[in-house]
């Protein structure tokens, strides 16, 4: 278990592990934010100018001795870099470069300067949205900011309007909402004009660290009806991890409109994250095991409803907690549930990709006997077109 949380705590932190400007060096916060854009003549861009814009061009311009702290121009130089790098405005990402795999290959081998973190502060007034969108990710961490880091952090992106700089401070602020410099933040950029910030706000919003902080569950009931389907599948997919049962409610009024199959799987998603809670096996929810076991015996089934992703969830399960969970889960009888995988997986209409979940379902909580009686009923079906691929799934399951 205690490996599970730190694989997902590293996955969120990746971004920030190499060269982090972290919380050390945040202090000075005030004087560093306030600072005006970089001069295009800084000894920084200086630096970065004198060498060619390539991979080994940065790793040329390094004249800092291996095991030595960089010097600040050196430092400054290698953010610096970014602004030579266009937005993709198709996800508001930096187009592919090779300066990441630079800074990585020079941190490697050397220090960060002891003003590293006021120069990432000075960075977020940098005159290039690719530095400053690129520097506020410099403040993430694996375990979080302190509260001076996170109020010199929302200090020097008062005014930001850059969607990508944008996006990325979301990011970096989305676990720190209990703080209400972040929360103020994250939950005043809801009605951005741009999806991506938009969509960032979701993510922070559906986050498990967002539970009970006041004005979440207002944004996300805001945010389902959002005008962006990626936006709405967002927080449709991740405002379980809230475990508020006010929640279930709202999530079945989208699962009973056929209109909105296409986040049928997003909603479903939460449900389980709500009564399973798959790896961590924390929360249970009457309510909203009853709406996935309601939504799932809907009939006549076809290839959008049942949403397929929706069928095979429990086919994972951390069995270290599973035992100690299913006895808080009183609703849940592992019988009754492999019936019902049964019945979705001998339907004919339902989307076979939801099909052959299902029998992996089976084959984890019920029996060789479960499974040869849906192979029977499978194939006394002539007319079912994906006969082949369901009876391949139970051939498997019995071996």
């Amino acid at each position: 278990m205690k490996k599970s949380l730190m694989t997902i705590a590293i996955m969120a932190a990746s971004v920030c592990m190499m060269a982090s400007c972290g919380n050390k060096n945040a202090n000075a916060a005030g004087e560093a934010g306030a600072e005006a854009a970089a001069d295009e003549n800084s000894p920084a861009m200086e630096l970065l100018n004198s060498v060619p814009f390539t991979e080994e061009g940065l790793l040329s311009m390094i004249k800092t001795p291996e095991g030595e702290a960089l010097t600040d121009d050196e430092f400054e130089a290698l953010f610096l870099a970014y602004s030579k790098v266009p937005v993709n405005e198709k996800n508001m990402e930096l187009e592919s470069n090779f300066i990441a795999d630079a800074r990585n290959k020079i941190m490697k081998n050397h220090k960060r300067p002891a003003s590293a973190g006021d120069i990432c502060l000075k960075l977020l007034k940098n005159a290039s949205p690719q530095v400053r969108g690129v520097a506020v990710q410099q403040f993430g961490g694996l375990f979080g900011m302190s509260a001076e880091t996170v109020g010199n952090l929302t200090n020097a992106l008062d005014g930001e309007k850059d969607p990508f700089v944008l996006k990325h401070a979301i990011r970096t602020l989305a676990n720190e909402l209990k703080r209400p410099g972040a929360s103020n933040f994250v939950l005043g950029q809801i009605d951005n004009e741009n999806k991506f910030v938009r969509q960032a706000v979701a993510f922070s919003v559906g986050n498990s660290w967002s539970k009970g902080v006041d004005g979440v569950k207002e944004a996300a009931l805001k945010l389902f009806g959002d005008s962006d389907i990626d936006v709405r599948k967002a927080i449709l997919g991740n405002v379980g991890k809230l475990a508020d049962d006010s929640f279930v409610p709202e999530l079945v009024k989208v699962l009973d409109d056929p209109e909105q199959s296409k986040v049928h799987g997003d909603a479903m998603r939460s449900l389980y994250s709500m009564w399973y809670d798959y790896p961590f096996h924390k929360n249970t929810s009457k309510a909203a095991f009853e709406a996935t076991v309601n939504y799932l015996k809907k009939t006549p089934r076809t290839k959008d409803i049942p949403a397929w992703t929706a069928v095979g969830s429990l086919e994972t399960r951390n069995d270290k907690e599973y035992d100690a969970w299913k006895a808080q889960a009183t609703y849940f009888n592992e019988a009754e549930w492999v019936k019902l995988m049964s019945e979705i997986a001998a339907d004919p209409n339902a989307n076979w990709l939801g099909r052959t979940p299902a029998v992996k379902v089976i084959a984890k909580y019920g029996s060789k006997a479960d499974l040869e009686k849906l192979k029977a009923k499978v194939e006394a079906n002539s007319g079912d077109s994906n006969q082949k691929f369901v009876l391949e799934a139970i051939d498997k399951a019995l071996k």
